[in-house]
């Protein structure tokens, strides 16, 4: 069975066996899904062993998905973020119209997620509709013009696009004080944190923001109201 509420999450740079281990989105994954860190450990168990197909029909019964930079030429390091815009929005065509979808980018991640936003799209596709995104959150993105040049300059391709809280669909961004690479967005609230210690390697700064998954889920709406608070506990 089809999960109607969908949490994707578009990983960024060096981040191409993400695929195979989901790891780091463990936070955002058990708050979006209330579930415990058993639980979490049991799907990321299944999901690492699994051919691709069976963690396709995991997605489905589950409604979290992970972006794969590996569908892009030159994969989460040298691929175009505006490519990877379009492998988004060719699976966004293929999940029902009143499905829930909550995009989650992560680093270059995000940059993907806002050419998917900024660009005037037609979400049909050979006359089937498809799911327009609910709402975007940006963690630790490169958003900002000087921020995407930069990248550009470095060979990640995060090409510079318009996006700013006009755009009608809710938005988030969260930063680190202590991560010079994430960028805001003109009108749209910004979740600001100094915390070193956040699951990434080499540096810890710029990971995934998990402590602040609930907070910024709920007040975007993507949670139930009659939701518990999710359960704490060891990730990974």
């Amino acid at each position: 069975m089809t999960e109607r509420r969908i949490l994707y999450c578009v990983p960024g740079a060096w981040t191409d066996e993400w695929w195979d281990d989901p790891g780091a989105w463990w936070q955002w994954g058990t708050v979006f899904k209330s579930w415990t860190a058993e639980q979490w450990r049991a799907f990321q168990g299944r999901w690492r062993t699994a051919p691709d197909m069976k963690r396709r029909e995991l997605s489905e019964s589950t409604g979290l998905w992970f972006f794969d930079w590996r569908r892009v030429e030159g994969g989460s390091l040298w691929g175009s973020s505006r490519a990877a815009s379009d492998f988004i929005a060719q699976d966004l065509r293929a999940f029902p119209p009143d499905t829930d979808v909550t995009l989650l980018g992560h680093s270059k991640g995000g940059t993907a997620i806002k050419h998917l936003l900024a660009r005037p799209r037609d979400w049909t596709h050979t006359g089937t509709e498809g799911a327009r995104p609910a709402r975007a959150i940006f963690v630790d993105a490169p958003l900002d013009r000087l921020r995407e040049v930069v990248g550009s300059w470095m060979g990640l391709k995060t090409e510079s696009c318009r996006l700013d809280g006009t755009c009608g669909i809710p938005m988030a961004t969260i930063n680190n004080w202590l991560d010079p690479s994430g960028g805001r967005l003109r009108g749209v609230r910004n979740y600001q944190t100094f915390v070193w210690q956040d699951y990434l390697h080499p540096y810890p700064p710029h990971g995934m923001k998990g402590f602040l998954a609930e907070r910024v889920l709920r007040d975007l709406g993507a949670l139930p109201n009659n939701r518990a608070p999710a359960q704490r506990g060891a990730g990974r």
